[in-house]
C-alpha cells in the first residue's frame, strides 16, 4: 500500500491511495471463510455450504468494505505522519470501476487541510482586570442566602416587596375534542419580573387573567416570566393560558445567625458576620477573576484572529461544500455559503493550532472534573454549598450520560486548558477596577 501526493497549493493536495491485492486478499479470504462456516443455504447443512458459492454471493461487498477501511486508514496515517490536520472530509474521485481482483487498484482524494504558521503569544498584548467585589455584591450574596432559607408569610395585601403565587394553565376551548390533561405550572413573581407583575398586581387572590397564545409568541419576556421557554409557547395545544393568583406573600428572611451559617457552610466553618462576609468576598473575588481571565482570553484571540495570517484552502472547502451539503447546488451558493462561515474557520485554525502547538489534550479525568465543577456551580446558584464528593460525582456522572453535554464539557475543558495557557504566555497590562466597572468593560 502507498500513498503519494499530488499538491495543488501548501493547504490541498490530491492523495492517490495505491493497493495491492494482496494488502487486502488474506483478510477477505478469512471472512469468507467465517461466512462459509455460519451460513444458512437451503439444500446445504450449516457450515457445509461451498466457498465457491459464499465467494460468489460475498466476495464483492467483503472486499469492497475491506479495500474502503485499508483506504480510510492510509489517508488517516498520511495525515498523522506528515503533521496535517485535515479540513472538511476527503473528496473521492470519480471511477469508472474499481476492480478488486486486479493486482493493483488506485483511488483518489481532494483533500484539504490547515496551514503550518506560528503564533507567538508574547506580542499580543490586553487589559487584565483584577477584580473585587465590594460591599454592593458581597451584601447581595448574603441576601440570597437568606432568602434561600426565609420564612414564608401569607399576607392580604400586595406590598412593595410582597411576592404573588400564581397559577397557570392552558384554557381548553368548548369545541376541543378528546381529553386534554395539561399539567398547571405554579410559580411565584414579584416587582422584579415587571411583565408578569403588570399583568396582575391589580387582581386579588381568586382572580383570574387570560394570556393568548400569540401575545405569548410576541412578548418573551413575559412567556419567560410566566414559566414559558419559545418552544413551550409553540407548542401550546391551545390559544390561551389563564393566570391564577393564589395567594399574596412576604419573605422573612432567615436571621444572620450561626444556624444561618451552619446551612450555608457546614456546621462552625462559620461563626461570625465578618467571617461570612470575608468567605463570601473570597468566593466572589474568584468568580470574577475567572470571568476576567476569560475576558482577556477573547481580547487575544481576536487579536491573533485579526491579524494573524491564515490561509485556508478555500478552493477545496468550495468542492467539499457541494460534495457534503446537498442544500447546496451551485458553486456560487458554496462560495457564499464559505464566504459566511471563513471567519469562524479561521478562529477554529487558530485554536486548534494553539493547542497542538502547546500539547493540549484532555482525558475523561478532564471531562469528569469540570462536570463535578459545573454541578458545584449549579447548585451554588441555589445557596447550596455543602455537598459531599460523592453526591457532586453522581449528578457529573449522570450528566455525561449525554452525548452532547460530553461534547459541549469536553470543549470547555479544551478552552480551559487553552486560557491557563494564553494567560501565562500573552503580555497583560494589569489594573484593579470593581465588579461594575469591569461590567461597562464587557459592554464595550
Amino acid at each position: 500500500m502507498n500513498v503519494t501526493a499530488t499538491n495543488h497549493d501548501d493547504v490541498s493536495a490530491l492523495l492517490t491511495v495505491t493497493l495491492n491485492k494482496s494488502d487486502y486478499k488474506e483478510k477477505v479470504d478469512k471472512q469468507l471463510m467465517n461466512y462459509a462456516k455460519t451460513a444458512t443455504v437451503p439444500g446445504f447443512r450449516k457450515g457445509k455450504v461451498p466457498l465457491s458459492m459464499v465467494r460468489k454471493q460475498y466476495e464483492a461487498g467483503i472486499a469492497f468494505e475491506e479495500i474502503n477501511k485499508q483506504v480510510s486508514e492510509a489517508i488517516n496515517n498520511y495525515s498523522n505522519e506528515n503533521n496535517l490536520r485535515l479540513m472538511g472530509q476527503p473528496i473521492p474521485q470519480p471511477v469508472n470501476e474499481l476492480d478488486y481482483n486486479a493486482e493493483q487498484l488506485s483511488v483518489a482524494f481532494e483533500v484539504g487541510y490547515e496551514p503550518n504558521f506560528t503564533i507567538d503569544l508574547a506580542k499580543y498584548e490586553a487589559p487584565y482586570y483584577n477584580v473585587e467585589a465590594g460591599e454592593k455584591e458581597i451584601g447581595q450574596s448574603i441576601e440570597n442566602m437568606q432568602k434561600r432559607f426565609a420564612e414564608r408569610e401569607e399576607v392580604e395585601k400586595l406590598g412593595k416587596d410582597s411576592f404573588i403565587t400564581l397559577e397557570i394553565k392552558q384554557v381548553v376551548e368548548e369545541t376541543a375534542e378528546g381529553e386534554h390533561n395539561h399539567a398547571p405550572k405554579t410559580i411565584a413573581i414579584n416587582k422584579d419580573q415587571k411583565e408578569a407583575y403588570g399583568l396582575v398586581k391589580s387582581l386579588n387572590v381568586g382572580d383570574s387573567a387570560k394570556v393568548s397564545k400569540e401575545d405569548l409568541l410576541a412578548k418573551e419576556e413575559l412567556a419567560k416570566e410566566l414559566g414559558f421557554s419559545k418552544e413551550e409557547a409553540e407548542h401550546l395545544h391551545h390559544n390561551e393560558v389563564e393566570v391564577t393568583v393564589k395567594d399574596f406573600h412576604n419573605l422573612k428572611l432567615a436571621a444572620l445567625d450561626q444556624d444561618l451559617f451552619d446551612k450555608v457552610y457546614g456546621e462552625g466553618n462559620i461563626k461570625t458576620e465578618e467571617e461570612l462576609k470575608a468567605k463570601v468576598k473570597t468566593e466572589l473575588d474568584e468568580y470574577f477573576q475567572q470571568n476576567a481571565d476569560v475576558h482577556f482570553v477573547n481580547k487575544i484571540l481576536e487579536q491573533i484572529t485579526e491579524k494573524e495570517e491564515v490561509k485556508l484552502p478555500e478552493a477545496f472547502l468550495v468542492k467539499w461544500l457541494l460534495f457534503s451539503n446537498e442544500q447546496i447546488q451551485t458553486e456560487d451558493q458554496a462560495k457564499q455559503a464559505l464566504e459566511q462561515e471563513k471567519n469562524q474557520l479561521k478562529h477554529q485554525v487558530i485554536e486548534g493550532k494553539l493547542m497542538t502547538d502547546n500539547d493540549i489534550k484532555i482525558d475523561y479525568t478532564d471531562v469528569l472534573l469540570q462536570a463535578e465543577q459545573l454541578v458545584r456551580n449549579q447548585l451554588a446558584m441555589y445557596g447550596i454549598h455543602q455537598l459531599p464528593d460523592s453526591e457532586v460525582q453522581k449528578y457529573a456522572v449522570e450528566m455525561l450520560k449525554n452525548e452532547e453535554q460530553v461534547r459541549q464539557i469536553s470543549g470547555e475543558v479544551a478552552m480551559s486548558k487553552l486560557k491557563d495557557v494564553i494567560l501565562e504566555k500573552a503580555t497583560k497590562k494589569e489594573s484593579k477596577i470593581s465588579h461594575d466597572e469591569f461590567l461597562e468593560e464587557l459592554k464595550k
